[in-house]
């Protein structure tokens, strides 16, 4: 260990001396790209000594949280880029492919940590080989696509696409990583549509730039959370029916669920067709009939509880449905508990949920009993739940 480590030392004093002022074009670019990819092989060799310290337990007699926040306290990097460290190594300890294409120069290291959950998550049987020869020269947002298509055609025996969105969403998470230089650096990981909804609400709240705003994009998505964030505290959120426009592109087969081709969004976010459905029944819908790539017609459904029938919900429901929860009515969505169309958009079909609760219901193996006066849910673990209106006085 010491020796190789005394070689990349030399090697890299050796690069630092030399004189690139003397150095022509052609040189200029070669020494370019040899050096990135030397980089790439020397951060796959360190992110696979970062598994093996992972592995050795090396963060918990520091008191760190995980291996990524023990590098960051020791080598002064960022969360983000040590947390990159951990999710390479993991990569190429599941997949020595990925190592390999990095060192013939035929994938970078940026792109192949963007396999790291097709790869992690694979199921047995599948074949790592072909998803390596797919990304083979990609970008790494290239490489990424590629992976999630992978992971479509590539899912584990007996899962539906119901419970592999359902595993997505458990593991939605925000992490605060300590502070450096005054900074805190948060990671927010979501479902891609929920990601998509979050990035559009904090661009309404924010605005559209003015003529002399210099504020970068990211600048100003931090000042439409830190906008939201202070108006919660003074208690002017206020609840509503609008929403940020996600715009949702979805053939008619996966709609009718005759197939399960991935919805997309106006900036290519790929939404499982599960999902896609499920945003339908309360959606503003507009049909789209196309003859090759001309567009032969045009037509508008609204399927949204009308402003009476939400009145009503608020006044029946006084908030979400689900027993214990407190989330008051301003905050819900109104639910079709049998889908449209086949379930009416009629009061006794409609209920209110919390965001949590809505997907809780959703998810697969629970069971809707009743109509929206004697409500009770079967989960998915045989729990039957009752989640008829609450009293009045109870309410209160």
């Amino acid at each position: 260990m010491e020796a190789a480590l005394d070689l990349g030392d030399t090697a890299a004093g050796a690069l630092a001396a030399v004189d690139v002022r003397s150095l022509s074009r052609q040189q200029l670019a070669a020494g370019v790209v040899r050096v990135q990819q030397l980089i790439d092989r020397f951060t796959v060799a360190h992110s696979r000594l970062v598994t093996a310290a992972d592995q050795a337990g090396v963060w918990r007699d520091a008191g760190c949280r995980d291996m990524a926040e023990w590098i960051t306290n020791t080598t002064r990097t960022s969360y983000g880029t040590a947390s990159g460290l951990v999710a390479l190594g993991e990569t190429v300890n599941a997949a020595p492919e990925v190592a390999q294409a990095v060192a013939a120069g035929e994938l970078s290291a940026a792109s192949a940590a963007t396999l790291h959950d097709a790869v992690t998550t694979a199921p047995a049987d599948a074949d790592l080989g072909s998803l390596i020869d797919a990304v083979k020269g990609s970008k790494p947002k290239a490489a990424r696509q590629a992976a999630e298509r992978w992971k479509e055609l590539n899912v584990p025996a007996g899962e539906t696409e119901e419970e592999r969105e359902d595993r997505r969403y458990q593991r939605r998470s925000v992490r605060t990583a300590p502070p450096v230089d005054g900074l805190a650096t948060t990671t927010v990981v979501l479902p891609v549509l929920q990601s998509r909804q979050f990035i559009n609400a904090l661009n309404a709240v924010v605005g559209k730039p003015c003529e002399a705003d210099l504020r970068t994009t990211e600048q100003r998505l931090a000042d439409g959370l830190i906008l939201l964030c202070d108006a919660f505290a003074k208690g002017e959120v206020i609840g509503g029916r609008e929403r940020p426009t996600v715009l949702l592109v979805f053939d008619a087969d996966a709609y009718t669920g005759d197939s399960d081709t991935p919805a997309r969004t106006a900036n290519g976010d790929r939404i499982p067709a599960c999902v896609a459905r499920h945003l339908a029944e309360n959606a503003h819908l507009q049909r789209v009939v196309q003859a090759g790539s001309r567009i032969l017609d045009l037509g508008v459904t609204v399927r949204l509880a009308s402003d009476d029938q939400y009145r009503a919900l608020v006044v029946r429901d006084r908030g979400c449905r689900w027993p214990g929860c407190e989330i008051p009515a301003a905050w819900c969505e109104a639910d079709h508990l049998t889908p449209y169309p086949a379930g009416p958009t009629t009061l006794d079909n409609l209920v209110l949920w919390c965001t949590h609760h809505h997907h809780e219901k959703h998810r697969p193996g629970v069971t809707v009993l009743g109509d929206a006066h004697t409500l009770r849910l079967v989960l998915a673990n045989n729990t039957l739940i009752d989640c008829t209106p609450r009293p009045a006085q109870a309410a209160a």
